[in-house]
């Protein structure tokens, strides 16, 4: 197991350390953060998010409500999709109504975000990609920008997690996969875990693997808003290696469920929409960059 383990860390990390992000690119993004939506005055009147976030820092109220999404819904792979992607319609949907009424991940971190979002902290999701086309699953994170320590943490509600390195410092994405590249050690915070699944050693180095699978490029909204994915004109933005194509992959990868799983309507307009769908690409230096606040 032990050496299974090895040779795959190494070659996961060896992608990373392979294929550098790169810091400037030909592209004009301006990543914005609206915490005013009028959505979320509702979204606080219904769940009691600033309550749970607290009166401590940024970091703190974060933490707060990572635990909260994570220890009230559940994780569901398999989920149908058939909820609009906004904070209330799943959190109707899912919170506290097990794991029947589960979500995947992009939902749990679209909830997360837009909760950040309603207390006017600056969050947003983001899909965190791996390179082989013939991989059937990515992950979904939120990443908050923490004001005190000007800085961003990722933080996953999937797991309950965030990562720290040797020094006790959380990470955000760019960190991690560096950290990840270089080889060097991070950690879970103490209370990750999956669903109900007791959380062991061989848990922890099986999510080590995921995340090093899928750091190998990101994709988010311009404008982190309430139902970011259905607001118009809202940019999707990608970064990833030069050299690297990720509309070639995202094309092939649906043409690999396709042969895998079989065909149906849904995935032939997911590969018409894939072959119109035009790439907006930033640079690292504007991924991580301190954020402003949409007017």
């Amino acid at each position: 197991m032990s050496n299974d383990y090895d040779s795959k860390y190494d070659f996961l990390t060896g992608l990373l350390k392979a294929f550098a992000l790169p810091t400037a690119v030909d592209e004009d993004i301006h990543f914005t953060f609206d915490t005013a939506h009028p959505k979320f005055n509702l979204l606080k009147s219904s769940y009691p998010i600033k309550t749970i976030a607290g009166n401590g820092d940024n970091f703190s109220k974060s933490k707060n409500l990572l635990h909260w999404v994570s220890n009230h819904m559940y994780h569901k792979g398999d989920y149908s999709g058939n909820i609009p992607r906004n904070s209330i319609d799943l959190l109707n949907h899912s919170f506290e109504k097990g794991s029947e009424n589960g979500v995947n991940c992009v939902c749990l971190a679209t909830i997360l975000t837009e909760c950040l979002l309603a207390i006017g902290l600056k969050a947003t999701t983001v899909f965190i990609m791996p390179c082989s086309p013939y991989d059937g699953d990515n992950h979904c994170v939120t990443q908050v920008y923490i004001e005190n320590t000007n800085k961003w943490v990722m933080f996953d509600p999937t797991l309950n997690a965030f990562f720290t390195n040797e020094k006790g410092e959380c990470l955000s994405l760019l960190e991690l996969r560096n950290h990840f590249a270089n080889q060097e050690h991070v950690f879970f915070n103490e209370e990750a875990k999956y669903n109900d699944n007791e959380w062991t050693a061989e848990s922890a180095k099986e999510n080590m693997l995921y995340f090093a699978k899928n750091l190998f490029y990101f994709q988010m909204s311009e404008n982190s808003t309430f139902e970011a994915s259905n607001t118009p004109n809202n940019r999707f933005v990608t970064l990833s290696p030069q050299g690297y194509d990720p509309k070639h992959t995202r094309l092939s990868n649906i043409e690999y469920r396709i042969k895998k799983w079989g065909d149906n309507p849904n995935m032939q307009n997911w590969i018409e929409n894939a072959k119109k769908e035009k790439m907006f690409y930033s640079s690292s230096c504007t991924f991580e960059k301190s954020p402003i606040i949409s007017e």
